[in-house]
């Protein structure tokens, strides 16, 4: 009976607040795993927020990102090889070139190929689920919000003109694929949200920490977001 009651209560709570939609823009710090470039650019994405009760509610956000970076062969290889063979080439471009001959059974870039810059592409999509809890500031229109959840990343990542050459260096199967991976991540924001007395409309700035977890997963993504939502 009491967990009854505790659901019609939560129900009607929720209806009566009803659920609050927006947007986001902002800028993120990111890593590219297949390159070890700075995948550092600008995000977008939008947010359904559910109101639980007064101070607490649930956040459903997903975020996009996209950058392009350039890439010479020889720094893209050298990456390759310490990550899968956990050998280090920095600035031993002979050195490298040898081993992909007498180790890896490549034919040899030409010199020239080996130095071009190239350009790399990352993507990364983003979907998170956080508990968000209101830090009542009185009669202030400005509003403080804590939160913690989870999330996955789906992340894609290549050099298209760079592995055409590399598959036609290499004798079969490809050598190298394009990397993409999907990451769970664990989710914490920091915000403070501005609604103006009976107005429809918040406006809110964000920084959001995302971890995630697995192989070549990579550090810690801070991003720093600002928007808006619709609804009471």
């Amino acid at each position: 009976m009491k967990i009854t009651l505790f659901v019609i209560l939560l129900v009607v709570t929720v209806a009566m607040a009803g659920p609050r939609i927006g947007g986001r823009v902002g800028y993120t710090t990111a890593e590219d795993p297949f390159t070890g470039l700075s995948a550092d650019g600008a995000i977008f994405g939008g947010q359904l927020t559910l109101p639980i009760m007064p101070v607490l509610g649930i956040e459903i956000s997903g975020t996009y990102t996209s950058t392009k970076s350039d890439v010479s062969m020889d720094s893209y290889l050298t990456n390759y090889i310490e990550d899968e063979y956990g050998l280090d080439f920095s600035g031993d471009v002979d050195g490298l070139r040898d081993y992909m001959e007498n180790q890896l059974g490549w034919s040899i870039p030409a010199q020239a190929d080996m130095m071009k810059d190239y350009t790399a592409t990352y993507h990364n999509l983003g979907l998170a689920g956080i508990v968000r809890a209101d830090i009542p500031m009185g009669g202030s229109p400005f509003v403080p919000y804590v939160g913690g959840g989870g999330g996955v990343h789906f992340v894609v990542s290549d050099a298209d003109a760079m592995l055409a050459m590399l598959e036609q260096q290499t004798t079969g199967a490809p050598a190298i694929d394009p990397y993409d991976h999907i990451f769970p991540s664990a989710e914490g924001v920091l915000g403070l949200t501005f609604k103006p007395m009976g107005a429809p409309v918040s406006m809110f700035g964000e920084v959001r920490l995302s971890k995630p977890f697995g192989d070549d997963a990579g550090d810690a993504i801070i991003t720093y977001f600002g928007g808006a939502n619709l609804g009471f």
